[in-house]
């Protein structure tokens, strides 16, 4: 082999080297570029459960909080009919007793003016 055929094989050794590092480079660039693009859809997708798991949980925690709110209002509503109907029951009496006290008064300012 002469020096001429060595230096052809060795400069197309080379050109091969090259074009195969630049293959490699370019694939490991578009796997890169997957990987990311792969990574922004995991990090997107995470991001839509988190705000949905979230909402979920405020749904939640408000629906308690009214059924609670409604609960105490049927309660303070209960208690508030109760306590009119007391008060109506005992109207007659203490309208009496109002008139009583009145009747005495007079009766106890009349006797001194008197």
């Amino acid at each position: 082999m002469s020096k001429a055929e060595i230096l052809m094989q060795l400069k197309s050794a080379e050109e091969q080297a090259k074009q195969r590092r630049a293959k490699a480079e370019d694939e490991a660039r578009q796997t890169v570029a997957a990987a990311r693009k792969d990574a922004s859809a995991i990090t997107e997708s995470a991001r839509n459960k988190a705000a949905t798991d979230a909402r979920a949980k405020v749904d939640t925690a408000t629906a308690a909080v009214t059924a609670e709110a409604n609960a105490l209002r049927a309660d303070g509503e209960k208690s508030a009919s109760s306590m009119k109907a007391t008060a109506m029951k005992n109207v007659g009496s203490a309208t009496d007793y109002l008139i009583k006290e009145f009747e005495r008064y007079v009766d106890a300012r009349a006797s001194k003016n008197g």
